[in-house]
């Protein structure tokens, strides 16, 4: 792959897919919380107006346009959340819609169930959209009194029991949810891949992954503690820039883009993005915009033979952007101030052993395509394995960015 035709294939990319969706970071996710006293179970059933859309799957065409998102989620509501006692039906009540965030779905539900539940417990099953998306999960917050339990229910383990005896955090089920929640992220594995073409060596990959690590464990607990609040959009599309930039890095290094053909790709960026500020189509703020067009500003104008610390450091500032799209999967739930902890130790255990488990499976894929061209062409400088990679990754980092970046 010649720099012209990568240069080319990279602006090509930025005009076709200025309407193209891009693979969410955020994995098919739903939220409740609920409270029980007596003989009475009340709770609220939270999830983003695009997941909720799932619902009209199997609805005929035509007739969907005829039902609201949020009467079609209380009617999916009422078919699949149920609460049983000593193994009979509690009563349910009408699911209500209630008032929600721009972009959100609420309903209420609430159940009566024969006995007190101090003396019977309650067994509490959610079944919400798990046969539209097999992967979905469903985070759970109870509480009674002083005390509160948490659950990640799954489509494997779709239901709690709720009981007066001293709740306990699912620190298995958190540190399950981590991992998957990195190893469906197909964007942060990308930004992975990017740090390992862009950084050789074991030793300064090491200290790359650390400050990767220690970038999105900051932004990771404060937004969850409620420090930070990022918007959601934002986050979305910075994560996509920073799969871009890392390539960007890499390809410059390995001489793969020309002055050129960086002058071209940063102008590029600033006409799109001034394009989408006069048309009110952007995501992004104008401030946004213009750290986007320093950074790339950067590239230009450094030296690419120096790396020094600036794997870690681009690795540790980035680290907070994906952090913040790590606390998507746990800010919808208000924890108890004593449940914190084990919430975000059990997730950030999750999600750092599947990030070494990513990392180590990249890197044995990269040294076996490596070691296999080399021996069919012999030739000891064989790189065009890493040049594929570098490009596509280029490709896939505009991809996310750019259709991020669109509102609608």
């Amino acid at each position: 792959m010649s720099k012209v035709r990568l240069a080319h294939a990279i602006a090509l990319w930025l005009m076709l897919l200025i309407s193209t969706e891009a693979l969410a970071h955020n994995r098919s996710q739903s939220f409740s919380s609920w409270e029980w006293t007596g003989q009475q179970l009340t709770g609220e059933f939270t999830i983003d107006s695009r997941r909720a859309t799932l619902l009209y799957a199997d609805i005929a065409v035509g007739s969907a346009a005829d039902i609201p998102l949020a009467e079609r989620l209380a009617q999916h509501l009422d078919e699949t959340v149920g609460a049983t006692q000593a193994g009979q039906p509690c009563d349910a009540a009408p699911p209500t819609v209630l008032p929600a965030a721009v972009g959100w779905q609420r309903i209420g539900l609430a159940f009566r169930c024969t006995d007190l539940i101090e003396h019977h417990p309650v067994e509490l099953q959610i079944d919400a959209l798990f046969r539209y998306a097999a992967t979905h999960l469903h985070f759970l917050s109870a509480t009674h009194g002083d005390t509160a339990t948490e659950r990640v229910l799954t489509a494997q383990r779709p239901a709690i029991r709720l009981a007066t005896e001293a709740p306990q955090s699912d620190l298995l089920g958190f540190i399950r949810t981590g991992a998957e929640h990195v190893a469906s992220g197909w964007d942060h594995i990308a930004f992975l891949a990017a740090l390992l073409l862009l950084i050789p060596g074991w030793k300064p990959r090491l200290w790359t992954i650390t400050g990767f690590t220690l970038g999105h464990s900051v932004t990771l607990g404060l937004a969850v503690t409620g420090r930070i609040a990022p918007d959601a959009s934002t986050v979305e599309a910075l994560i996509g820039f920073s799969v871009a930039y890392a390539a960007f890095e890499a390809a410059r290094r390995r001489a793969l883009l020309s002055r050129d053909a960086q002058f071209a790709i940063a102008t590029a960026v600033a006409g799109l993005g001034l394009a989408l500020l006069l048309t009110d189509r952007s995501a992004l703020s104008a401030w946004t915009w213009l750290a986007c067009l320093l950074l790339l500003g950067r590239l230009l104008w450094s030296d690419s033979r120096r790396v020094g610390m600036t794997g870690p450091v681009l690795a540790a500032a980035f680290g907070l952007v994906h952090g913040a799209g790590f606390a998507g999967a746990l800010l919808d739930i208000r924890w108890p101030a004593d449940q914190l902890l084990p919430v975000l130790v059990g997730f950030n255990i999750g999600v750092e052993l599947g990030q070494i488990t990513i990392v180590l499976l990249l890197s044995a894929l990269g040294a076996t395509a490596m070691a296999l061209w080399q021996r069919l062409t012999r030739d000891a400088a064989g790189l065009w394995p890493q040049t594929a990679a570098t490009g596509l990754l280029c490709l896939a980092g505009v991809n996310w960015f750019v259709s991020r970046a669109i509102l609608g």
